[in-house]
């Protein structure tokens, strides 16, 4: 009876009602990011391209830097030099690297047979084969420039255990992120634009529900969307695209709390301003395509050139994609994302 008496409870039953009834407002929300990651997950656009090679170069002599530069100057190979070994390891664990050549200080400073060692991640099996077969005929060729000269380079190839992340992997999280943003801009800048257009705002001031009871209700309506979108994607993906999820999900939820409040205060921002659906339409899109494309949704943003990398670490979905990859991909804590979570902070402000 309490609940029923007070406004503000019926207020926000009543918006989720509304929301649950509207099935444009259910495809938006929840069917269109399905979609989409469903799509790009099947697609595979993390399938076999470049080879990301790291190389420990330990000998730094007349041998190593002719394998080094003939690596080098092959265009499958995306190489990484000047890291350690251990380093080099933890990217490969971290399934950053496909393969990691070690050279070791005495390579080639013998007469006796020199190994290289060659780490490599398993569940990329097209890029270790590929990337040890190059390297085994440069090792060859360099052993056989005159006929009949032994082989005095071998290669120690050995398998590392790896979480093995796929394309899709790095997608689910930047899809539901996206997923929050359309739902905070687009549902709520259109709505409360259609409320004030048709006057329906106004007539609410002369009734006795208070400004605050209903905002809340619209506020609670989307925040409750986003922690249910976020979840419907997760669960889809867990279950038809065998996606790793090795965060709390609690965390992530948190996040998606957090980043629905950001953008649905943007969305109040939009509908505060425009006057029509004509000008809330471009507006929000202005503000959500740039990111969309900008804040790693679908590519890692290190893939772009660095001054638009520098500009795209301060978007609002940047902060948020980053925050639920690092969660859900790599198990950090929330309080190790402090930094994205100031981000989203000083957004929300």
């Amino acid at each position: 009876m309490m609940f029923r008496a007070n406004p503000t409870w019926s207020l926000t039953v009543a918006a989720l009602k509304m929301w649950f009834r509207d099935r444009q407002a259910i495809f938006w929300s929840l069917f269109l990011p399905l979609m989409l990651m469903v799509i790009f997950g099947i697609i595979n656009f993390g399938a076999f391209g470049s080879i990301d090679l790291g190389i420990v170069d330990e000998a730094v002599n007349d041998l190593s830097r002719p394998l080094v530069d003939s690596l080098e100057s092959i265009e499958t190979f995306d190489i990484t030099r000047d890291a350690t070994e251990a380093e080099e390891q933890q990217a490969l664990e971290d399934s950053d690297r496909d393969l990691v050549l070690i050279i070791p200080a005495d390579f080639g400073a013998t007469v006796d047979q020199s190994t290289v060692v060659v780490l490599y991640n398993e569940g990329r099996r097209r890029e270790n084969q590929v990337g040890r077969a190059i390297i085994r005929q440069i090792l060859d060729d360099m052993t056989f420039k005159e006929t009949g000269t032994p082989r005095k380079f071998s290669v120690d190839s050995r398998s590392v255990d790896t979480r093995n992340l796929r394309y899709v992997d790095f997608l689910m999280p930047g899809i539901v992120a996206m997923a929050i943003m359309q739902m905070g801009l687009f549902s709520v800048a259109f709505s409360f634009v259609q409320l004030k257009s048709r006057g329906i705002l106004r007539r609410l001031l002369a009734t006795p529900v208070h400004p605050v009871s209903f905002l809340f209700s619209q506020v609670f309506t989307r925040l409750t969307v986003s922690i249910l979108q976020t979840l419907v994607l997760i669960g889809a993906a867990l279950i038809f695209l065998d996606v790793q999820i090795a965060g709390n999900l609690a965390a992530i939820l948190l996040l998606a709390l957090m980043g629905g409040a950001v953008f649905v205060s943007m969305g109040f921002a939009i509908s505060g301003w425009a006057k029509t659906e004509e000008v809330a339409a471009p507006l929000s899109n202005v503000i959500a395509l740039p990111m969309m494309f900008l804040s790693g949704v679908f590519f890692p943003r290190d893939t772009m050139p660095g001054a638009i990398q520098k500009i795209t670490d301060f978007l609002p979905l940047t902060y948020l994609a980053d925050a639920l990859r690092d969660i859900a991909i790599n198990g950090e804590s929330l309080l190790s994302q402090w930094q994205n979570l100031i981000g989203l902070a000083a957004w929300l402000a």
